[in-house]
């Protein structure tokens, strides 16, 4: 059974933050993983099978068609797939650990792209067989489902840290065009000049749902490293902690509205008080409706020191394969191949969501369709080359999380970046080190 779509809020379509004190701390135990390489589906029978999946609500619209199509292929086939009241990744991960320590595995399920290394680390689950994907699958987006050469994740709904722009304050401020804003510095510059129009704080970066994604994306995409390949900090660096001193920058100039919460800054921008906000392609469509014609604004790719053009870390979520049945992972990875194609994709990715298409097909009716606005064509049109999101061991990832969201909460106030981010480097090293 597939249940309707529900209503999503704004925090539920963004990449998702990796909380995962439910699960590293609540004290559910981790079984021994047990995980069944995909059989021959040839040598299965598919009336002897029922496989279960786990998913958020913001797949409810890609699963009834995947399930329905699948279906169609194997009749006897039961999929018992409904997903949790949440479209949150955090609560979805923490149900599905709590339904595995009480002995109820699914064979498929969804989770936000951040805890890919969290699944790796803790349950080993099984590879994605990718030769059951369709040629027209934009395999460059497997690589944010990759730990260490193997694809253990298949991309879904993919996006990316974004900067939003209200075209019409640039003009009121003769400060230019969005899409000529290349640089930290030309984003710094754009901002005094509509400041100084406005005669208020116009920039706006949330630090509290998503601060390791857009500190990850502001290092990687000024061309720094964010995790070292032997799992400690990478961004000490002198460019990393200039990327990351945009905060203070900004605050110290009175150009940040300094606010914390990522709906409350979404809400400025729509409100025309924000006219500069970092946050999520995926969010495009909401707050396209939101804005209405209220002003011309645009989408346009995240700022970098330099202008350097950096892979940003992938948004998101996408599907692993959890199953201890050999026939079962092969139906779940049956049922992966639906679930991106370019039907279900088009269902994922479309005007409820935009996320970006990882399938070409798919977007390419997305970019013809009547929706096609401006702004969601950024979204449907976006095939720059993603990584994964984080990258430390997942045992760490909540302390971590923590400890990058305290510095960029220090770094929103004003704080020395140079001193902040050393101090967050050396007590990241010191928890990878334990």
């Amino acid at each position: 059974m597939v249940t309707k779509r529900l209503s999503l809020s704004l925090g539920a379509l963004a990449a998702g933050s990796i909380l995962l004190s439910g699960c590293a701390a609540s004290g559910v135990s981790v079984p021994a993983a047990s995980i069944a390489a995909a059989a021959n589906i040839a040598d299965c029978n598919p009336a002897e099978n029922t496989i279960t999946v786990t998913y958020g609500q913001m797949a409810n619209e890609a699963m009834a068609i995947a399930v329905a199509n699948l279906q169609k292929t194997y009749p006897d086939l039961t999929i018992n797939a409904t997903p949790p009241s949440t479209s949150n990744y955090n609560e979805l991960t923490q149900t599905i650990v709590a339904d595995i320590a009480v002995g109820n595995r699914p064979d498929l399920i969804m989770t936000g792209l951040g805890q890919l290394q969290f699944w790796v680390d803790t349950y080993s689950p099984s590879p994605i067989d990718t030769s059951v994907l369709r040629p027209t699958y934009k395999t460059q987006f497997l690589g944010a489902g990759t730990v260490d050469g193997t694809v253990y994740l298949a991309t879904n709904q993919i996006s990316a840290t974004v900067l939003l722009v209200n075209q019409d304050a640039l003009d009121s401020a003769d400060a230019g065009e969005a899409k000529d804003i290349k640089t930290l510095d030309d984003l710094v510059a754009a901002a005094e000049k509509v400041t100084a129009d406005t005669g208020q704080p116009s920039v706006s970066i949330p630090t509290d749902g998503l601060p390791e994604w857009f500190s990850q994306a502001l290092i990687q995409g000024s061309g720094e490293t964010y995790v070292n390949s032997d799992g400690t900090a990478g961004f000490g660096s002198e460019k990393a902690i200039e990327a990351l001193s945009i905060w203070p920058t900004l605050k110290n100039k009175d150009l940040e509205l300094g606010v914390v919460n990522n709906q409350d800054a979404i809400a400025q921008f729509i409100g025309g008080n924000a006219a500069f906000l970092i946050y999520t392609t995926s969010t495009i469509a909401t707050i396209q409706e939101g804005i209405g014609d209220a002003f011309d604004w645009m989408p346009v790719d995240l700022p970098s020191v330099g202008g350097e053009e950096g892979a940003l870390p992938a948004g998101g979520n996408g599907w692993i394969v959890l199953s201890e049945d050999a026939c079962r992972a092969a139906y779940s990875n049956a049922l992966i191949a639906e679930l991106l194609s370019p039907e279900a994709v088009s269902a994922a990715s479309g005007t409820s969501y935009s996320y970006i298409p990882v399938d070409t097909e798919a977007g390419d009716a997305l970019l013809a369709s009547d929706a096609a606005t401006k702004q969601l064509t950024y979204a449907w049109s976006y095939d720059k080359p993603l990584t994964p999101w984080g990258g430390f061991a997942g045992k760490d990832t909540m302390e971590i999380f923590d400890i990058v969201r305290l510095m960029t909460q220090k770094l929103q106030s004003g704080a020395d970046a140079t001193e902040t981010v050393n101090e967050t480097v050396t007590n990241i090293n010191q928890i990878v080190s334990e």
